[in-house]
């Protein structure tokens, strides 16, 4: 019996919890929330990704895709939000990464959200890498949700980036 009280609790702190993650300001501004998943990937060597929160700011059903050129062919891999947080616990990023947007272009219409976001990244051998991100948002239960994203790293050091997607809005 008291076994069952406590779960009772916890998942009424955990539903309670996720309300108010809902009402943060980041889940009511698409820009905010797009920057957020940049927020939550740069980390300090040693630290580990939050992929618990990450995945909060997603529907479930999000796909992840990169694309670009692999010996002169166009070619892509997507994967969806379980495969993608795997991917967040690589050496990788636990070595150390910051992202952060270097401009963003935004759409916004009736309930859904397209941000074109130019980034650059720094891994922890102090490579950088440039490109461009697209995102797809909804707003559903009271908040925006990233439904998908898809971007390019570039292959000349942002030197192929539109300047339309270099500037801060």
């Amino acid at each position: 019996m008291d076994n069952i009280k406590t779960l009772a609790l916890l998942v009424v702190v955990l539903i309670g919890s996720l309300s108010n993650a809902q009402d943060r300001e980041v889940f009511q501004n698409v820009n905010e929330l797009v920057k957020e998943t940049q927020r939550v990937i740069s980390i300090a060597p040693g630290q580990v990704i939050d992929t618990a929160y990450f995945r909060t700011l997603f529907l479930p059903t999000a796909h992840f895709s990169v694309v670009g050129k692999e010996d002169g062919v166009y070619m892509q891999e997507t994967m969806g939000l379980d495969e993608f947080l795997e991917t967040l616990t690589d050496e990788y990023y636990s070595l150390g990464y910051h992202e952060e947007s270097t401009g963003e272009i935004i759409e916004e219409y009736n309930g859904m959200a397209q941000v074109i976001q130019s980034f650059e990244g720094l891994d922890s051998e102090n490579e950088t890498g440039k490109g461009v991100g697209s995102y797809q948002l909804v707003y559903s239960e009271g908040r925006w949700w990233i439904a998908n994203m898809v971007w390019a790293i570039s292959s000349d050091n942002g030197k192929d980036i539109p300047k339309k997607y270099l500037r801060k809005q």
